[in-house]
């Protein structure tokens, strides 16, 4: 048996005040005497008025005794545990958070949940009326009073795992507003517990239960053993100071309870660097340091052992701090602009022209910028060259060399005439000297951001969402080079070259929302991962135009974020890390349940309930009634025969 309330008790404080008034009553007892002898009726009087005798068995005492007992037992509100037929609603709650990816025997809790759903109504609660309401960051209602086995069904596939954070009272409360004025219902909540955030507060009118996927019971004992589960808790990468050298550092968990095994493999881009061996004793967790990494646009590090959640397996890291470009530079070169890409955090790998006159492949190396300075198409015509020049950002100056191919034009000191765009942003360009400039058709996609009269200098284009420049002159037939704008041009241009490679995005729990500085010409984004099964998806508006604020994706894994212009050409690329909640790889953080439930409270006042709205339980309150009352007839019986004794 048990008490839904112990506030009863204090009744109890009844009984020892109705023996205190037997102890102190006056008894007389009914004798017959031969004679009225004054002194024997005033010896026996002053020996009935003596307080605190030996009681004797009274049975007006006992029942009096016994009436209060049952009172004291009843507003214990006692009941024992019994099985019932199902309620005609059936409110289901279905937790979908990360943790409920853990996998179990057959498959994971959350499949094990919704098999188990279905095997309730199939067997115990056919012919009822279904709800499912989801908990996630928002509570998705799927289902509302729905009879259809079938529809039940259709909701629970559409249900997915959720990553994110997830809002459990939100959810709770919400089931409890839509069972408020229910009289024959019952909420069942299937979760693993692995709650977050407390759920205190939560008042149900309806019985509510909490179904547990995954634990096998035994006599009311768990049986299972505890999920192991190890989980990277940190990683992150870090330029060492005045080297082309990179360090990394990782934190690794135990999050179960056991010692486990698990190898941890970094990679440089998709290239294995290498693998350490981790043995973790039960809650033990390790970092990982290793240095001399070779650059890299993106690093993962990733476990693999014996574990119960994937989702925490994983992680990415983009270099701190790397922000430099890598450019080869095809060409004899030129000081000043060297000096200015170094300026604008720009690494030059040079490429000399060979014996044979071609040059070289830029080997090791996957360039972020390829310059060409001075150099024909002809000593670049190689199917390899001609592969590379059109994947990536290039910038060409014209040849100072006098040429059939590419005749030159005389310009004049005539004011130049600038046109708004990010290269030529603060420039101004007074007093500035150009010699002789290349003159040829434009091409279509190319647009002139810089003339001097009719004489195109700097052309920029982009083709096939890649950025191309061009200075139709040669630097050292200006003196450009020298003045104080040049550093400030090399920037922009190099900003302008490498936009579609602006860093990163950083790391985002799944779902999160964030402000994104967008690019000023983006008119639409997307997401893209490489994972596979995963589609792309365009990020959210603001009516017409693109949202700075976006969600996170919702599957963790890495993820690029591309930006086009109006024309559909890629205007900036950044990556992100999509990650899990963390505080969902604790798979054994199990929190006991604070759920009330209150049938006939305050919270369903004014709510007809025709029947008792226990599910499971049978209350005894209606049977403590009968035999209070019973005892009540029988004690006023004995009174009233005049039973003393």
């Amino acid at each position: 048996m048990h008490f839904a309330s112990l506030s009863g008790l204090w009744f109890s404080l009844s009984i020892p005040f109705i023996l205190v008034l037997y102890l102190l009553k006056r008894r007389y007892i009914d004798t017959e005497v031969s004679s009225h002898m004054l002194w024997r009726r005033v010896l026996r009087e002053q020996e009935a008025n003596r307080p605190w005798q030996r009681l004797s068995r009274q049975l007006l005492l006992l029942l009096q005794l016994l009436a209060a007992s049952l009172l004291v037992l009843a507003l214990m509100q006692p009941f024992i545990r019994s099985q019932q037929t199902a309620k005609s609603h059936i409110f289901f709650v279905l937790d979908a958070s990360a943790s409920m990816q853990t996998s179990t025997d057959h498959g994971t809790r959350l499949e094990e949940a919704k098999q188990d759903i279905l095997t309730y109504a199939r067997e115990e609660a056919q012919n009822r009326s279904y709800s499912l309401l989801v908990m996630k960051d928002q509570p998705e209602l799927l289902l509302q009073r729905e009879s259809n086995l079938s529809s039940l069904q259709a909701a629970l596939n559409k249900v997915a795992p959720f990553y994110g954070k997830t809002n459990v009272q939100e959810a709770l409360s919400l089931a409890s507003a839509l069972t408020r004025e229910e009289f024959d219902g019952e909420v069942r909540i299937y979760t693993d517990s692995q709650w977050v955030e407390n759920a205190e507060g939560v008042t149900f009118s309806i019985p509510v239960s909490i179904q547990e996927p995954g634990i096998q019971r035994r006599a009311g004992d768990e049986v299972t053993n505890p999920p192991e589960n190890v989980a990277i808790t940190q990683f992150g990468v870090k330029e060492i100071q005045d080297s082309a050298e990179y360090k990394a550092v990782a934190v690794v968990k135990n999050w179960g309870t056991v010692s486990i095994l698990v190898k941890a493999e970094l990679y440089a881009d998709s290239k294995e660097i290498r693998t350490d061996s981790l043995n973790l004793k039960g809650g033990e967790q390790k970092s990982i340091y290793v240095d001399k990494l070779p650059r890299a646009d993106v690093y993962k590090l990733q476990l693999n052992g014996k574990d119960v959640l994937e989702a925490d397996n994983t992680a990415y890291a983009f270099p701190e701090g790397t922000g430099r470009i890598q450019a080869a530079y095809v060409g004899e070169g030129n000081l000043f602009l060297e000096k200015a890409l170094t300026l604008a955090k720009t690494d030059i790998l040079h490429l000399q022209k060979s014996s044979d006159g071609t040059y070289p492949l830029p080997l090791g190396l996957t360039p972020d910028l390829i310059i060409v300075d001075g150099v024909t198409e002809s000593a670049l015509k190689s199917e390899v060259w001609q592969r590379l020049l059109s994947s990536k950002p290039v910038w060409r100056f014209a040849s100072a060399a006098k040429s059939d191919l590419e005749p030159q034009q005389a310009i004049s000191a005539s004011p130049f005439s600038i046109m708004d765009h990010p290269i030529s942003r603060y420039i101004r360009l007074q007093d500035v000297n150009v010699a002789m400039a290349q003159t040829r058709p434009l091409k279509p996609w190319e647009k002139a951001i810089i003339s001097s009269a009719s004489v195109p200098l700097v052309l920029a284009a982009t083709e096939e969402g890649i950025p191309n420049l061009t200075f139709t002159f040669s630097l050292e037939q200006s003196d450009l080079a020298l003045r104080s704008e040049f550093p400030i041009l090399v920037q922009n241009a190099v900003a302008w070259l490498t936009q579609h490679h602006g860093g990163n995005l950083g790391r985002m729990t799944a779902g999160d929302r964030k402000e994104i500085v967008l690019h000023p010409e983006a008119t639409k984004a997307i997401w893209k991962t490489t994972m596979e099964g995963v589609k792309e998806e365009e990020a959210e508006r603001n009516g017409d135009a693109l949202s700075s604020m976006q969600t996170a994706p919702k599957l963790p894994g890495l993820y690029e974020f591309v930006e086009y212009n109006t024309s559909g050409q890629i205007v900036q690329t950044r990556l992100l890390e999509v990650v899990m909640d963390p505080r969902e790889s604790n798979v054994n953080g199990k929190i006991e349940s604070k759920l009330v439930f209150k049938p006939g409270s305050e919270v369903d006042a004014g709510v007809d309930r025709g029947k008792d709205i226990s599910l499971g339980n049978t209350m005894l309150n209606p049977w403590l009634i009968v035999i209070l009352l019973m005892l009540l007839v029988l004690e006023w019986e004995v009174y009233r025969r005049g039973h003393s004794v």
